[in-house]
C-alpha cells in the first residue's frame, strides 16, 4: 500500500539504481566476503575476548588483538559504503551511461534522489546484516563467557549511522567531480590530512575546531562516547549533529550543481 502512493517515476528510477548495484558480481562478492570476515572475526572475538579487557572509558574494539580483528570489520564497512557512493555516482560520467538515465528519468531531482537513496539503502542493509551475523556469531561463541553488551549494540547503530552517511557523501563526491577515482582520492586526503590539522589546532589553542570535522564526527559517532573527553572527538550526539550536518552539505550541494550543469 505504501508502494502504491509512491509516483512510478520515483519506482522505476529507484529499481534502475538497485539493478545497477546489485547486478555488479563485484559489488556482491565484496559484500559477502565482509559479511564472511565479520563473522568469523566476532566468533574468535567470543571466543577469545574477555570483558575485563576494556578498561573504563576505552573503545571496546581496541582492547587487544581480538578485539581489534572484528574492529577492522567495522571500519571497512565504512570505508566500503563511501567508496560505493563515489563508484556509483561517479561511473556515470566515467561510462557515459547518465545521459542513458537521464533519458528514462528526465527529472534531474527523482534521479539525483534514488541514485542517493539507493546507495545510501543497500550500504545501510549491507552493514546492518553484517551486524547481525557477526553479533550472532559472538553470542554464539561465546555465550558462557560473554555477552552482547549495549555498548557494543550502540557501536553498530553508530557504525550503521556512519556507513549511511560517508555512502551519501562519497556519491555526492562522485557527482560534483564527475570521477569515481577523484571522489575517493579526496575521502583519503581528507583521512590523511585531517589528524594533521587536529595536531595543529590542538597547538595554537583551538583544539575545540577539529570536532567540527568529518573524520572527528565520524570516530565519535562511532565510538560511542569512548573519547568524549580528548580535545579532538566531540561526545557521540553532538558528533552525529556534525556528520549529519556534513552528510547533508554535501548532498545539498551536489544536487546544486547537478540540476544546474549539463549532464
Amino acid at each position: 500500500m505504501i508502494l502504491t502512493a509512491v509516483p512510478d517515476s520515483v519506482l522505476r528510477a529507484a529499481n534502475s539504481e538497485v539493478r545497477k548495484i546489485t547486478s555488479l558480481r563485484v559489488n556482491r562478492v565484496v559484500a559477502g566476503s565482509l559479511a564472511g570476515y565479520a563473522v568469523v572475526a566476532f566468533a574468535v572475538m567470543g571466543l577469545v575476548y574477555k570483558a575485563a579487557d576494556t578498561g573504563r572509558n576505552e573503545f571496546m574494539f581496541l582492547a587487544g588483538w581480538s578485539a581489534i580483528v572484528p574492529g577492522l570489520a567495522l571500519l571497512a564497512a565504512v570505508v566500503l559504503a563511501a567508496v560505493l557512493g563515489a563508484v556509483a555516482s561517479g561511473d556515470e560520467y566515467r561510462l557515459r551511461s547518465l545521459g542513458i538515465s537521464a533519458l528514462f528519468t528526465p527529472d534531474r531531482n527523482v534521479l539525483f534522489g534514488a541514485k542517493l537513496g539507493v546507495v545510501a539503502a543497500v550500504s545501510f542493509a549491507t552493514v546492518l546484516g553484517t551486524e547481525l551475523l557477526g553479533g550472532a556469531a559472538f553470542a554464539l561463541f561465546g555465550r558462557d563467557r560473554v555477552q552482547l553488551t549495549g555498548d557494543m549494540v550502540a557501536i553498530f547503530g553508530g557504525v550503521a549511522l556512519a556507513a549511511v552517511c560517508w555512502s551519501v557523501i562519497g556519491a555526492a563526491l562522485g557527482f560534483l567531480l564527475r570521477t569515481p577515482v577523484q571522489a575517493i582520492a579526496v575521502m583519503v586526503g581528507v583521512a590523511i590530512i585531517e589528524p594533521l590539522v587536529w595536531i595543529t589546532a590542538r597547538a595554537i589553542g583551538f583544539g575545540g575546531f577539529a570536532t567540527l570535522l568529518p573524520i572527528a564526527a565520524t570516530v565519535g559517532t562511532i565510538t560511542n562516547g569512548a573519547y568524549a573527553k580528548g580535545d579532538f572527538i566531540a561526545p557521540t550526539p553532538a558528533a552525529i549533529a556534525v556528520l549529519l550536518i556534513w552528510t547533508a552539505a554535501s548532498a545539498g550541494t551536489a544536487w546544486w550543481f547537478f540540476t544546474r550543469r549539463d549532464l
